[in-house]
């Protein structure tokens, strides 16, 4: 690891580790989207995306309809 490497904090489980071993996602009024580039973002490590109770924690904080929670679990399981 180098000196100036960014650190990010995981939204669900708050391990820190580098930004580039972390999945970076935000809100987009009622669903959760990959980040764009625009507006606030927060960040998921690996383990807690493979994780269905962390998942589903995540779904009721960001009170997901049951169509983006769907999209949702399906996107975390495309990056196993």
């Amino acid at each position: 690891m180098q000196k100036n490497e960014p650190i990010r904090m995981c939204i669900a489980c708050r391990v820190r580790q580098l930004q580039k071993d972390l999945i970076r996602l935000q809100q987009k009024g009622n669903s959760i989207v990959p980040y764009t580039g625009r507006g606030r973002s927060f960040y998921l490590c690996y383990i807690c995306s493979q994780d269905e109770k962390k998942v589903k924690g995540l779904i009721k904080r960001f009170k997901l309809s049951t169509d983006n929670s769907k999209w949702f679990v399906k996107y975390l399981k495309e990056l196993e």
